[in-house]
């Protein structure tokens, strides 16, 4: 019932949306080139948004159902990878992407195994704020303001604290360094290169799947390896284009589950979202 009710809404919703439908198939076409046909664009894109609104109905059952029917819903591959990092006492960083569910992910994985500290923007309507903190924070983890959260951040990994937050997502000239995504520069953030440079703090990439049973997969992949140079810019850079060849590389396997509404590229290619409206 959840699943037709789904896939009729997001029918309704590609077609009346021209703002997001462009901005994905042109995200894609960008992305993918010749290698995707436009029929095969076209094909991802309305699976993208049906599995976002498959999304939403998901949230709604991670608010109510219990919390051991919730765990049971989700497999997790590779905990020995993080539990070796956690062992070094320096805290752990998880980089995240917006693919699969990667609500419900965080949110078994802190029940599971140690609680995540979430590193997200306050949303701006405060009923909305409320209903998301008590979704991340119904399991046992809890919230971390994006904005002026560093000290917060820093705090936590001294403690010995997983530290969550995604990477994925355009950010500003000032704040981001320019790396490869899909062949293309992209703006992202350096946060966990640079606490990872400076305390030796394990980045750890943790991506989540949508199964065709109804499954989740958490994949935590092993730590990747921080090179210190003479030249930190060099150090740092080279790091976030590690994390973003490996979300790159889980995007591929599934781009259907990706978030391809959002305007990754917007920084260096502005014209690839002109003339949406």
């Amino acid at each position: 019932m959840v699943r037709m009710l789904s896939k009729i809404l997001a029918r309704l919703w590609y077609a009346l949306d021209r703002r997001h439908r462009l901005i994905t198939l042109r995200n894609l076409e960008f992305a993918y080139g010749e290698a995707m046909s436009p029929k095969e664009r076209e094909r991802v894109a309305r699976q993208v948004f049906f599995n976002f609104l498959t999304l939403f109905f998901e949230a709604l059952v991670m608010l109510l159902l219990p919390l051991p029917a919730l765990q049971r819903k989700v497999i997790v591959i590779g905990a020995e990878n993080a539990e070796e990092a956690w062992k070094l006492q320096k805290g752990m960083l998880a980089i995240v992407a917006h693919a699969g569910n990667w609500e419900l992910t965080g949110m078994v994985y802190g029940m599971s195994y140690h609680p995540l500290a979430i590193v997200a923007r306050r949303h701006d309507n405060p009923v909305i704020n409320r209903i998301i903190r008590f979704l991340r924070e119904r399991g046992g983890n809890q919230m971390v303001p994006k904005q002026g959260g560093l000290k917060a951040i820093i705090s936590r990994l001294k403690k010995n604290q997983i530290v969550g937050m995604a990477i994925d997502q355009n950010t500003t000239t000032k704040g981001g360094v320019l790396v490869d995504f899909f062949g293309r520069r992209a703006r992202t953030t350096p946060i966990a290169a640079i606490l990872a440079r400076r305390f030796g703090t394990p980045v750890l990439p943790v991506l989540s799947r949508r199964l065709p049973d109804g499954k989740h997969l958490v994949y935590i992949h092993p730590p990747l390896p921080m090179e210190i140079t003479a030249d930190p810019e060099a150090d740092i850079r080279r790091h976030v284009q590690l994390q973003s060849v490996a979300i790159e590389a889980w995007v591929r396997t599934c781009p259907e589950q990706w978030l391809w509404l959002h305007k990754r590229w917007k920084n260096q290619y502005p014209e690839l979202y002109k003339n949406l409206s």
